[in-house]
Formats: structure tokens, C-alpha cells, sequence
């Protein structure tokens, strides 16, 4: 085996970050056909990462943007790869080349693989970068240039457990795995149902419990899913919970889904929590009933606020997403979003910046928020956790002796050491939270 392939997570700062996992997946699919290395230069500097890159001496190299905001850095890193001397092939992927190909073209890629790239990559190290290849985006006279779409892989089941040995142990403990991709609501806002043409796929629940065990042999302790969605089939996903429960199991599962799925079953949420589902990522992106109904996600306050009851009954930590300066927002929506948040009753929040991006129907440019959004994103972010209600309530969960309580103790602690609470309101949170796990705050 003469050729050899270098996948690499540029250096970039983001919030959105999974690290190296698609990379193990795509190496998954073509390691019989290269011998691969995969590089995690996330936190490197470029010129670092680049040298990295160079002493693998490959002959192609591939390089993952995880969204938007991962474009700029991976443009960079490409264009510094070119500068120091590279002249091996680089295609770029992920949902963010997807979404603007253009700059990592123009920074010196030669192509840029439109949608999943499993199949695709595969058929580049077997025959080459060419018109042929379907999923792929060129610039060619100024112009970016696709080639037909893919067709998406189906069954998901047909792809075989991701290249894990390439990655070295994980982080932390902490392990991730996809059981399914895409999502087949049409969120006007949402990139990721398009990436997938709306439509979902998931693996059998068999496969997936024999991945997660394998997971947990080998020292995972937390595990997250990386789904979209992944309780778009409660049915699914109770089985997934059932024979999850013959373990072994991590100490708890992250996890992302929407309040009416959880809802649709009433053995689902008490069926997460005995498989150990214990955090859940919750998109409610706004609880004005206009908005909510306008952006495709038309789920009433009350609907919301019974799924997050029901949630902290079952033991599990919630953490809600909330998108500030979506279009035709009202001023007076944004003076009452925080009282809002926390009368839904979520633990925990981060409001984000709405990003118009590409190949959604509310695209705009490059997608890039508007600087005052993100500005009053963060502001309300803070304000929510210093909001005494939220502190109350998660000082009440700190007490208890679960994973919840340990999630509670573990959040109020951060934003003491982050400055997010100050004063006297800090000084009375560090005592108390000494008080209930001493090793908390270190010696």
C-alpha cells in the first residue's frame, strides 16, 4: 500500500468542536485503501500544524470544517500548508465546505467534497481528484464548479465502526458516537437538514449498543451522541435504552433532542434515564409563539415547560440552546427572553447569534451574525446564569447524590471560577458548594 492520506482538524478556536470523530469515520471507510494518520491540530499554531502535517510526507491530505465559523481558520491552515511547500493533493469537507467551498478553493484546495464524504473521499484515493466524482466542488476560471450530488449512504449500518485506534485514547474519558444523522424537520434556520436533504437515517439499535459497549469496556465514562436529533424515533430509542440496561453502562450519555419528540412516548424519558441518558441538549431557539411558529419549530411554552418538568423528575441535566435575533424579532421579545429561559425551567442555557446560512432559506452572505446579536447573546447568557432562580434551583440539585446534582455542582462551580458570578453571591455559592463536595475548588 504506496499512498498515503493525512486527515487533519485544523487549528481554529470554536465552541462547535468534536474533535477528530468524522475523521475517524471517513478513515474508517479507506484505510484499505491508504495507509492514514489522523492529526488533531485543533489547538496548535499554524505554522505547528503545519509542520505536523508536512513530516507525514502524504499524498493527499484532508482536512474537516465542522461549520461556518471553522472556514476562516481552515482556509488559513490550507493556504499556509501551500506557502510552506505542500504540493500533495488537499480536499477539504464537513459542513462548512459544504456551505462555502469558495474560500478553501480559493486558499488552495483542490476540491471540496459537497455532503457526507465517506464514499466520496474513498473513490478520490482510488482514482483521483476528477469531473467524475460526484459530491465534489471545483473552482475552475474564477468559478466553483459541483459535480452531481451523492446520493446519501444508505443504510447507515453499512459503515463500519470508526477508526479509533487512529485517534488515541479519549480525552477525559469522554467518547462520542453518531446513531444517526440528519434531522427531517425543516427548521427554516438549520443547515444540518439540508446537508442531509431532510431526510433521517439511523443505525439498528443492536449495532449501536455494541458500539457503546465496547466504548465503556475500554474506559469511557461519558458518552456523547452526536445525532442531530436522536429521539426522532422514540421507539428506537427505547430499545436503544433497553438493552443498554444489560450494560455495562458510562457513568451518563449527552445527548440532543427536541421537547415534542420526547414527549410523543411516555416510556421514553423514564427509559433515558435508567440507560443512563442523563444530559440532555435541548433546542428551543425561541418561547415566542410567532417566532417559533415562523421558523418551523411551532412548540408552545407549556409544551416546552412540561418536557423539562418531566426531565428533572427523571434525574436528567437540561441544557437548552436559544437563538437570539432571529428576523422579525421584536424588541420587546429580547427584554423578556431570559425571565422566559428560566420559567421554562432548564438548568442550564446559551443563547447563540441567528447565522443566515448558506443553503438555508433564510441565507444571507456567509452567513456571519450580526455583531450586536452576538454581543446580545452573550449578555444574555450571563444573565441568565446569575439569575437567582437558576442559581437557586441548581444549588438545590448540588445536593443530591446523582449525576444530576454532580452536573449541578460541576456548572455552578465554573461560572464561580469564570467571574460569571461575582461578589458576595459568589463567596456564599463556594461556600456552600464546599460544603456539599469539599474537593470541588481544588486544595
Amino acid at each position: 500500500m504506496g499512498l498515503k492520506a493525512t486527515l487533519v482538524k485544523p487549528p481554529e478556536e470554536s465552541r462547535l468542536n468534536f474533535g477528530t470523530f468524522s475523521l475517524a469515520v471517513l478513515a474508517a471507510g479507506v484505510r484499505d485503501s491508504a495507509e492514514i494518520a489522523i492529526l488533531d491540530m485543533t489547538d496548535y499554531h499554524v505554522e505547528k500544524a503545519v509542520s505536523a502535517v508536512l513530516k507525514t510526507c502524504p499524498d493527499v491530505i484532508g482536512v474537516t470544517t465542522m461549520g461556518v465559523t471553522s472556514v476562516e481558520p481552515t482556509a488559513v491552515f490550507v493556504k499556509a500548508l501551500r506557502e510552506a511547500g505542500g504540493t500533495c493533493a488537499i480536499v477539504a469537507g464537513g459542513h462548512g465546505a459544504t456551505m462555502l467551498p469558495r474560500p478553501l478553493l480559493e486558499a488552495g484546495a483542490d476540491a471540496v467534497v459537497c455532503g457526507e464524504g465517506e464514499e466520496t473521499f474513498a473513490e478520490i484515493l482510488r482514482e483521483g481528484i476528477s469531473d467524475s466524482v460526484k459530491g465534489l466542488a471545483f473552482l475552475r476560471e474564477g468559478s466553483v464548479v459541483k459535480t452531481p450530488s451523492r446520493p446519501l449512504i444508505q443504510p447507515l449500518d453499512s459503515l463500519l465502526e470508526p477508526a479509533r485506534d487512529l485517534q488515541g485514547p479519549p480525552p477525559e474519558g469522554i467518547a462520542l458516537v453518531e446513531t444517526s444523522r440528519g434531522c427531517p424537520y425543516q427548521c427554516l434556520f438549520c443547515e444540518a437538514s439540508r446537508f442531509y436533504n431532510g431526510i433521517w437515517r439511523a443505525r439498528s439499535p443492536g449495532v449501536v449498543v455494541t458500539d457503546i459497549q465496547k466504548l465503556v469496556t475500554r474506559g469511557a465514562t461519558i458518552i456523547h451522541i452526536v445525532d442531530d436529533n436522536f429521539t426522532v424515533d422514540p421507539v428506537r430509542a427505547i430499545k436503544i435504552c433497553e438493552l443498554l440496561e444489560k450494560g455495562p453502562l458510562p457513568l451518563f450519555f449527552y445527548f440532543s433532542a427536541r421537547t415534542d419528540d420526547l414527549m410523543r412516548d411516555p416510556d421514553l424519558i423514564p427509559s433515558l434515564a435508567r440507560a443512563h441518558f442523563l444530559r440532555a441538549g435541548i433546542g428551543i431557539e425561541t418561547l415566542e409563539p410567532d417566532l417559533a411558529h415562523y421558523i418551523g419549530k411551532p412548540i408552545s411554552f407549556e409544551d416546552h415547560r412540561r418536557t423539562c418538568d418531566a426531565l428533572r423528575k427523571a434525574g436528567i441535566f437540561t441544557m437548552a440552546s436559544f437563538i437570539t435575533g432571529l428576523p422579525g424579532e421584536p424588541e420587546e421579545a429580547r427584554e423578556r427572553c431570559v425571565e422566559l429561559a428560566v420559567k421554562v425551567g432548564v438548568d442550564a442555557a446559551q443563547f447563540v447569534p441567528f447565522q443566515p446560512l448558506p443553503g438555508t432559506p433564510l441565507e444571507k452572505g456567509r452567513g456571519e451574525p450580526e455583531p450586536w446579536a452576538e454581543e446580545a447573546a452573550a449578555v444574555y447568557t450571563n444573565h441568565f446564569r446569575q439569575h437567582p432562580l437558576v442559581i437557586e434551583r441548581l444549588l438545590k440539585a448540588a445536593t443530591l447524590h446523582t449525576v444530576r446534582g454532580m452536573l449541578a455542582r460541576t456548572t455552578l462551580a465554573k461560572w464561580v471560577n469564570e467571574g460569571i458570578i461575582r461578589g458576595s453571591g459568589a463567596d456564599f455559592l463556594a461556600s456552600e458548594l464546599k460544603e456539599i463536595d469539599p474537593g470541588l475548588f481544588g486544595t
